[in-house]
């Protein structure tokens, strides 16, 4: 049985380090959370003392929040006292010697240059520290520079209270923002159980403006997922710290027991040579007494004494050898059952391991390799180009119009749709060539031992076969076309300007009207 050579007991020492760092690890950063939040108590408490007396209407409040945080930060009660507070000093009275006004212009005049904004901030300067005119309101002083710097902005904004001063300053590009949360999920490892649920936000995302909520609630939506991933993955780590926790238990009780059965054989050589020390000792002694006596029936009675006393120490040796055999027996019974315990353990993590990696690196959805087994093979074809110079062509597939594929026919037509696609390119593709999903309804493709011009000829072929091919929906025809842009690898390339290049060409496929493919060196629709 090899289970148990010495790589293995490397292997086991291993985990077993890297669980103790872990720990070691866990529990220097909450150490170090415990402290920055005792630092943030003392800071808000020191804060709160310097501030009270400015003003009588916030000295209670700063109070409550002091007290608060002596204590362990309750977040929803200190989040309701912020938020009074936030709320008390929107209408605080203009304080010029708390606010540094030739410092705010300064910056202000650096910022904006145009000769109109430069006479005009220069003259609400003027204004704002005249201590007979001036402002009352901090919040009147702001709204002015904004009528200035943003005047397009805030229209009709003379008739605008001081309860809306706020809303005009706050403009969110929900466009650019969604496209960074896209990009965002493209690189976040979503767990199997979240897919749909992801799914359906990446969709809200794609066109926020047109979404049927509020693009806040999209974003508590967004928010909401990303907290149930973590909790989900925090599980996982929990799941792996408590088998790290079971193989160093099983490793100390075989090191136990393999200490017992080296001890057991220890002892049972020490008897073995403390009989044969006696019985030479016996011997030794009859010989010397035997030169010396003179009477046969004296040796005959020292002869009698010796073989009694040898045959006694052999006795009482086969009785302790017998039961350190029954010992030796129980201890190696221990040990193989120990053994085959922790290889079927050893087994059984293979096949969890092997699904595991095979999850990772399949696409769920068209059964595909996924962008993880992208990104792991486009380093394998590096490496393979970086020694033996074969080329190599890259290609980008993209369904035309696949969103409105999902609004006509619905979410499920669409999943048929890629799956039914990347079976089209997957049974059509050479066994050499290598095929992915790499997110949304784009598919790659590695085209190894091939030149551009070989490979565009392969990738129309299988551009026209996807056309031509009929799906249906629920009864319903569902036209399917696929654009793509393809490159050839060169020897300055990188892995981000090889994938860039390719992109830039399907992008110009899809702007000359879709259904073709364009090679990225000339950019020429050979379609």
């Amino acid at each position: 049985m090899g289970f148990f050579n010495k790589n293995n007991e490397d292997f086991s020492e291993q985990w077993r380090k890297k669980y103790l760092n872990l720990l070691d690890a866990q529990n220097k950063i909450e150490h170090e959370h415990q402290e920055k939040e005792k630092l943030l108590r003392q800071f808000i408490i020191q804060l709160s003392i310097v501030s009270e007396g400015h003003d009588k209407n916030l000295d209670p409040i700063l109070l409550r929040v002091r007290n608060h945080v002596k204590g362990d930060i309750e977040s929803k009660t200190l989040k309701a006292e912020l938020k009074t507070f936030t709320e008390s000093i929107k209408n605080l009275p203009l304080q010029k010697k708390i606010l540094n006004l030739g410092l705010l212009f300064e910056f202000l005049l650096r910022q904006y240059t145009s000769p109109q904004e430069q006479s005009a901030l220069r003259e609400l300067q003027a204004f704002a520290i005249k201590e007979e005119t001036g402002f009352e309101q901090a919040s009147d002083l702001f709204l002015e520079i904004l009528k200035i710097i943003e005047p397009s902005e805030l229209p009709a904004i003379e008739n605008m209270g001081v309860e809306n001063i706020i809303e005009p300053v706050v403009y969110i590009d929900v466009n650019m923002v969604g496209e960074h949360l896209l990009q965002y999920f493209e690189t976040l490892a979503v767990p199997e159980v979240f897919e749909a649920q992801a799914k359906l936000i990446k969709e809200e995302l794609l066109n926020p403006n047109k979404a049927t909520k509020p693009f806040e609630e999209i974003l508590d939506e967004v928010v909401q997922l990303l907290i149930e991933i973590k909790e989900y993955s925090d599980a996982d780590q929990q799941d792996i710290d408590q088998f790290l926790l079971h193989i160093a238990v099983q490793l100390s009780e075989l090191n136990f027991i393999v200490t017992q059965t080296n001890s057991a054989l220890t002892d049972s050589v020490k008897s073995r040579n403390k009989l044969d020390q006696s019985v030479f000792t016996d011997i030794r002694e009859l010989q010397i007494q035997a030169i010396k006596t003179t009477s046969i029936d004296s040796l005959k009675s020292m002869v009698n004494n010796c073989f009694k006393t040898v045959s006694s120490n052999i006795k009482t040796h086969h009785q302790q050898e017998k039961e350190q055999q029954l010992q030796f027996q129980d201890y190696m019974a221990e040990l193989i059952n120990k053994m085959i315990s922790m290889e079927l353990d050893a087994e059984n993590l293979k096949m969890e391991l092997k699904v595991i990696h095979t999850q990772a690196m399949q696409d769920a959805l068209t059964g595909l390799p996924n962008r993880n087994a992208y990104n792991q093979r486009i380093k394998e074809e590096f490496a393979r180009y970086k020694r033996y110079g074969s080329p190599l062509t890259f290609v980008i597939w993209d369904i035309d119009h696949f969103k409105k594929i999902n609004d006509s026919f619905g979410h499920k037509s669409g999943d048929k749709v890629l799956a039914f696609t990347a079976s089209l390119l997957q049974e059509r593709k050479r066994d050499t060539d290598f095929l992915a999903r790499f997110g949304g309804e784009e598919f790659v493709m590695l085209l190894p031992n091939t030149g551009r011009d070989s490979a565009f000829i392969l990738v129309e072929e299988l551009r026209e076969l996807v056309a031509s091919t009929g799906f249906n929906s629920n009864g319903k025809s569902v036209a399917i076309t696929i654009s793509c842009g393809l490159t050839e690898l060169t020897e300055d390339d990188t892995e981000d300007s090889f994938f860039e290049r390719a992109d830039k060409a399907l992008y110009e496929a899809k702007n000359q009207g879709r259904n073709q493919c364009c090679v990225a060196d000339s950019l020429e629709n050979k379609g």
